[in-house]
């Protein structure tokens, strides 16, 4: 390489890495009085554990809150002071159970009757479901008091599209297509989505023109026919007009909407328009595949109004000093290889900057990865692998050098010497967090995402970026034997 293309390539390689480094960790500032520019690691989802996140307590038709019943006493006592005589007493309804209260027409005698238990029971199952099908990182859900459940997700979605989730999912009844308006009581049932309807529902990519995201859903082959014969009856009675709206309801409750204007004879459709979000998407895609088994249908009213906030479970500034922790083990790591190995060790820090920008990269844009702490370790693994494999190669390319090869043939040969261990380890490290991310659910899974990407990212940067680097330095000292910190008593002019 001649020094002209080196010094290009020097300058050149600087910028890139320099901007991204840039957007990737600079805090956020505002550019003017309405834009905030915010880095890439401010964007990147982390689990409860680092990140904290929110818990929604779902109350059942017939059960309140103590706060709630409280609430009501207080009503019951100023009524009765004001002179009304038609006021009911609360405890004249509701029977205390622990930290709630129970309605007089879920108790019988001593305990609750065995229709609410049996609908509470599918209730708490189905969301079950639901929120594994949501594949966080890490969630919980229980019951609490008996007969609330209370759920805990991680913050990786804003405050209104959480309140949306928490109720969509908790949404009861079975599902079905209408052709009515959500303001009138009694609707027109034009097919009902069930087993033998529906085979499954999922979230595809849709465009950014279409809305971001939609939910595919797949027909059987009784299912296309009716859909088919539907859409067939809106487009006709649309005529000229324009397209009728087609619903599709849980319960009571409108779960999507689209406009037909055509007939759809296909066995896979596909709904837009207000998907803004994979996550949004998502927890429709999850209510659907949940309902198709009659089992998880309840027709039980869960109201999720009180959401909460919760700190990270490992400490309030456990995710900050993680990033301090680490980003101190960089410093000293790259102090030690530049006076380790010099030329070498500038190559390396090229190569490990390369390396750490595209895992930013990776884990900010890729929305199908979450942060925990688990997630943290394998980065910190992936990240040593590449600085081990790099310090293993210029071990071997020194050895090299001082059997008597000229540097460039030590070069050569030590990376030759180090490729097959190189290869060995990330495929097989690669293997492992595949098959773990294949049969895994949640923390184990996300970490094993993390962990192929960077590996992956290693192997790249070991076996080729960092190699580029040190050929394009090396074109530049006039010493190239000093400017790898080799030494020899006949000095050569290589």
């Amino acid at each position: 390489m001649g020094k002209k293309k080196s010094v290009a390539l020097i300058i050149l390689v600087t910028v890139v890495l320099a901007a991204l480094l840039f957007i990737s960790v600079t805090p956020p500032f505002y550019v003017n009085a309405t834009q905030k520019l915010t880095s890439l690691l401010s964007t990147v989802d982390l689990g409860a554990d680092l990140g904290g996140g929110y818990s929604v307590v779902y109350y059942p038709e017939g059960v309140i809150s103590g706060e709630e019943y409280v609430g009501m006493v207080a009503n019951y006592e100023e009524s009765k002071a004001d002179g009304d005589t038609e006021v009911t007493d609360p405890a004249d309804e509701y029977t205390a159970h622990k930290g709630i209260y129970l309605s007089d027409t879920i108790v019988d005698g001593d305990s609750v009757t065995e229709k609410f238990r049996t609908e509470f029971e599918s209730a708490f199952r189905a969301l079950q479901i639901r929120y594994e099908g949501k594949n966080f990182t890490d969630y919980t859900i229980k019951l609490q008091d008996d007969y609330t459940i209370v759920v805990e997700v991680p913050d990786v979605q804003d405050k209104e599209s959480v309140s949306d989730m928490f109720t969509q999912l908790a949404y009861s009844g079975s599902l079905i297509f209408s052709d009515t308006d959500t303001s009138t009581n009694t609707k027109n049932i034009l097919m009902t989505g069930d087993a033998s309807t529906i085979k499954s529902a999922k979230v595809v990519d849709s465009g950014e023109d279409a809305g971001g995201f939609a939910v595919a859903i797949n027909l059987t082959k009784e299912g296309r026919s009716q859909f088919a014969q539907i859409t067939a009856d809106l487009a006709s009675a649309a005529g000229d007009s324009g397209s009728a709206t087609l619903y599709m309801y849980v319960g009571t409750e409108v779960l999507m909407q689209a406009g037909v204007s055509s007939t759809l004879d296909q066995s896979t459709i596909y709904i837009s328009g207000s998907f803004t979000t994979r996550e949004s998407a998502e927890t429709v895609a999850c209510v659907i595949n949940s309902l198709l088994d009659e089992d998880n249908v309840f027709d039980l009213h869960l109201d999720a109004s009180q959401i909460y906030t919760f700190a990270p479970t490992m400490g309030e500034n456990v995710a900050l000093i993680a990033a301090i922790v680490i980003g101190a083990a960089i410093l000293i790591m790259i102090i030690y290889a530049l006076v380790r190995y010099k030329g070498m060790g500038l190559a390396h820090v090229y190569g490990f900057l390369t390396y750490a920008l595209a895992m930013v990269l990776c884990i900010a844009l890729i929305d199908a990865v979450c942060v925990s702490a688990a997630g943290l370790l394998a980065i910190v693994i992936s990240a040593v692998l590449m600085v081990g494999f790099n310090f293993y190669a210029f071990r071997n390319i020194r050895d090299e050098f001082y059997t008597g090869k000229t540097l460039t043939a030590a070069i050569k040969s030590g990376y030759k010497k180090s490729l097959a261990l190189t290869i060995d380890a990330h495929a097989v490290l690669f293997l492992i967090s595949l098959i773990v991310y294949l049969i895994a659910l949640g923390s184990a899974q996300y970490m094993a995402l993390i962990l192929m990407l960077g590996t992956a990212i290693s192997a790249a940067c070991t076996l080729a970026v960092t190699r580029f680097y040190l050929y394009m330095f090396l074109a530049q000292p006039k010493n190239k034997i000093a400017f790898c910190s080799f030494k020899r008593e006949e000095t050569e002019d290589e």
